[in-house]
């Protein structure tokens, strides 16, 4: 994910996820289609309400729908991403608890990694006749 459209891509599909109605809307078409008036029988908002739910779902690529007469019926337009995340968000993981020390002892080997990492590339560019420039810092 290391370019920034991605990574603003991926910001906009978790906002889709970011309501609970959205949610729970997700986790309705989980289990099959279903039309707004359906919808509206099974969770505790107004259709109009749950409609522009939808659009922000559509707008996401999540959802899709089909014209059935004068219904819509929706559909998840993208199952197992949203079937993954939805198992994913409904993990029970346990808090980790970290002391000033750990934490400490973590930052200090990862500035260590870093050091290896950048003495390595210095010692191949060495090898290779290349010169690194300095910052400046």
């Amino acid at each position: 994910m290391a370019d920034s459209r991605q990574q603003k891509a991926t910001a906009e599909l978790l906002k889709a996820f970011s309501h609970p109605t959205r949610l729970s809307i997700l986790q309705t078409l989980a289990a099959g289609p279903r039309c707004v008036t359906d919808m509206e029988e099974i969770l505790p908002a107004r259709q109009a309400n749950i409609s522009q739910h939808l659009a922000v779902l559509r707008n996401a690529r999540l959802v899709d729908y089909a014209q059935d007469g004068v219904l819509k019926c929706y559909y998840l337009c993208r199952p197992m991403l949203v079937k993954d995340l939805l198992t994913l968000m409904g993990r029970d993981e346990p808090m980790l608890i970290r002391t000033a020390a750990e934490i400490k002892a973590a930052k200090e080997r990862l500035a260590e990694m870093n050091e290896s990492t950048r003495s390595r590339g210095a010692s191949a560019s060495a090898i290779n006749g290349v010169k690194r420039k300095s910052r400046g810092r």
